[in-house]
């Protein structure tokens, strides 16, 4: 196999561990080491016995240890013990800490705290001397480097307090002799610390990474030894080590990975030689901190020689989706055409926005590839494409504006088409990336992939609208917000939704006792492409339906289709008895499913027995029922049905506008209730409403 970004390393390793042989370029000094660690897989016992060796270290006449902890020495505010801080807090542009983070040993306190006087006279007199800030800067860009400004600027990402402490623990790095997979345990323990030690990191946190070298404004600074310690459980996850081998050996038939140190185009005229099967990568998306950050790691941790052909992006201080367009199309062209045409590719997805999902399938269409499937999970913000590798000689291009006349009407019919196959409105992630295969459905643009970009931008955003056909529900001012539906809805279709809670039990019902996994994976192959499920979908309809054992899940007994059928005739027999005693006229409409009419001198309701969640088979925005509709179903369905509301604002509109739903408990109990009356029931059967609770179910 082949991975073109290597940007993944724990990937090279599941690859490689499932026994498949793969080679990738890395033109990042610390990608390539991240991988030899994953590769090495060093033990606890490897990692503390050279934190151990790195702690008992002479700096004059202090053991380094202690020297490194007495930097974030404070007072426990409750049994004022000396402790160490967690971290301490600051704002953008203070001459001193505001707050700490702190977990004392001594009395158990925990928490964040205001900083008192001596913290904050502690961090100004802890400054590094201008010659920590001189060695740090050597080992990336000399004296009279013409990038040295540029490392000058990374560097000031990093508090005075952070400098000083990983200029010691560097220059110990050197002098220590150490076995060979404990000098990589201590390279990757320091560079944990090198990534924990800028002002990148927002307090309080967030779920991503910092993506641009800009200081928020609440930051941590964090405790340097504190992030050496907790990066040794970071390292030593439970992955087994595997063969790494350097261009041009390669691993063993058994599996492994080669590792070539630069770019693809370096490597692309030996890829012919080469029988790839299959090309497997994680695509990258733009990160100016850590690849301008990489830089000055590569520089600290080998020397500037290391560094050296990389720190080219200590340059760059601006990435857009244009010019990542045109960096991932360099790729993709430099695949379509080094490799043979059918060969697949999968590209994973992470953080998934629109500016990535249309960098990536422009720049693969303008390289000649022609297939694009897309697996979305907008929630997680986690795709997975499907590609494959063109005819060597792909089609020419159209005129530009004949092509883009026709890319805006096939954008359209694209959209349009997806969301009738969906039956629901969608968020606009899925719907993009559905759109996006109009790109490949007639020639690439003749157009420079910036260029592409921009026009592709501003098609788009005339067919994905209200001029496309098109709806816009629940949005804010982002475009990534709110739903998209149809202006003119299609009949008939049943809500993706209520499609997967159906194939969902059936799979429960015919394999008892499965895996949250097996399941989830049953849903993605029945619906695959843009119309996955998302994770969340999924966790509501297990919990709907299903309760877990120590072999797995299986389908609740009250759930089961005989016990089902059994209570459906049971709530019919009730819901006839009731409106006869309300004073309605009674009539059955239907008997599978339970269907009756409660028709009255003031009111009519058609009342509908169900025992599933499945909606789209009653509430019907194009078909109203004759009255009020009153629909009868289970208790576990509740949490499910409130989900599909809170995602289907169309949905929710009919539901509001003409429905009631009440719990199959609900009912019997006002069945009993003496003082209902037909002046009165609309209230009393409002009175156990629905309501959406997150679900707490891990898939994996």
């Amino acid at each position: 196999m082949l991975d073109p970004f290597g940007t993944s390393p724990r990937l090279l390793g599941e690859i490689a561990r499932a026994g498949y042989r793969v080679l990738t370029t890395m033109h990042n000094p610390i990608a390539a080491f991240l991988l030899q660690v994953e590769a090495a897989a060093p033990t606890v016992e490897v990692f503390n016995a050279a934190l151990s060796k790195l702690s008992s270290s002479r700096v004059r006449d202090s053991r380094l240890e202690p020297l490194i902890r007495d930097l974030y020495r404070t007072t426990c505010p409750a049994c004022n013990q000396i402790i160490e801080a967690r971290a301490f807090l600051w704002k953008k542009g203070a001459i001193a800490p505001y707050g700490r983070l702190l977990a004392c040993p001594h009395c158990h306190q925990r928490g964040e705290f205001p900083t008192n006087e001596v913290d904050r006279e502690h961090a100004t007199a802890s400054e590094a001397s201008p010659l920590h800030h001189v060695r740090v800067l050597e080992r990336v860009a000399p004296l009279h480097d013409p990038d040295r400004v540029f490392a000058e600027e990374a560097l000031a990402v990093y508090p005075e307090r952070a400098i000083y402490a990983l200029a010691t623990m560097l220059n110990k790095l050197e002098s220590l002799r150490l076995p060979a997979e404990e000098e990589i345990a201590l390279r990757a323990l320091l560079l944990a610390a090198c990534d924990r030690g800028n002002t990148l990191w927002p307090h309080p946190k967030e779920r991503q990474r910092p993506r641009m070298l800009t200081i928020p404004p609440r930051f941590r600074e964090n405790n340097l030894w504190l992030a050496l310690e907790e990066a040794v459980l970071l390292w030593t996850e439970g992955s087994s080590s595997f063969p790494l081998s350097t261009w041009p050996d390669f691993p063993p038939e058994s599996g492994g990975v080669c590792l070539f140190p630069g770019r693809l185009n370096d490597i692309a005229p030996e890829l012919p030689n080469i029988s790839i099967a299959a090309v497997v990568t994680a695509l990258p998306r733009p990160n100016q901190a850590y690849w301008t950050l990489s830089a000055l790691w590569s520089g600290w941790l080998w020397g500037a020689h290391a560094a050296q052909d990389f720190k080219s992006v200590l340059r760059r201080q601006r990435y857009t989706w244009r010019w990542h367009t045109a960096a991932l199309h360099a790729v993709f062209e430099a695949l379509a055409e080094a490799l043979p045409a059918g060969v697949p590719l999968l590209a994973l997805m992470s953080e998934a926005e629109s500016g990535f999902i249309s960098a990536v399938a422009l720049a693969a269409r303008l390289a000649g590839f022609n297939r694009w499937v897309m697996a979305l999970r907008a929630d997680e913000q986690q795709g997975q494409i499907h590609l494959v590798t063109p005819e060597r000689q792909s089609p020419s291009p159209e005129n530009e504006p004949a092509a883009t006349s026709t890319l805006n009407r096939t954008l359209q019919e694209q959209a349009q088409n997806y969301l009738k196959r969906r039956g629901e409105p969608s968020p606009y992630l899925p719907l993009l990336s559905a759109s996006l295969e109009a790109l490949y459905r007639h020639p690439p643009l003749a157009l420079h992939p910036q260029q592409a970009y921009v026009r592709l931008q501003n098609e788009l955003e005339r067919a994905i609208s209200f001029r496309g056909g098109l709806l816009r529900l629940r949005a804010s001012k982002s475009v990534e917000s709110g739903y998209w539906w149809l202006a003119r809805a299609p009949a008939e279709t049943l809500p993706l939704a209520d499609r997967v809670e159906m194939e969902m039990v059936r799979f429960l019902l015919e394999h008892p006792d499965c895996s949250a996994e097996a399941v989830d994976t049953a849903l993605c192959a029945a619906f695959p492409g843009p119309l996955t499920p998302e994770t969340a979908l999924v966790h509501v309809c297990l919990e709907s339906y299903a309760e877990q054992s120590s072999q797995g899940w299986r389908v609740r007994p009250q759930d089961q289709p005989g016990a089902r059928r059994q209570e459906l005739g049971e709530m019919a027999t009730l819901v006839a008895r009731l409106g006869q005693r309300l004073g309605f006229e009674v009539q059955q409409v239907s008997s599978e499913p339970p269907v009756f009419d409660w028709v009255g001198r003031a009111q009519r309701w058609q009342v509908h027995i169900s025992a599933s969640a499945v909606l789209g088979k009653y509430i019907r925005p194009d078909q109203p029922p004759p009255g009020k509709g009153l629909l009868v179903l289970p208790g576990g369905r509740a949490n499910l049905v409130a989900y599909k509301m809170r995602h289907n604002p169309v949905l929710e509109d009919a539901a509001k506008a003409n429905w009631v739903m009440v719990k199959y408990r609900h009912l019997r109990e006002l069945s009993e209730h003496p003082l209902l009356t037909v002046e009165n029931l609309e209230e009393q059967l409002s009175l156990d409403p629905l309501t959406f609770v997150e679900p707490q179910l891990r898939l994996l």
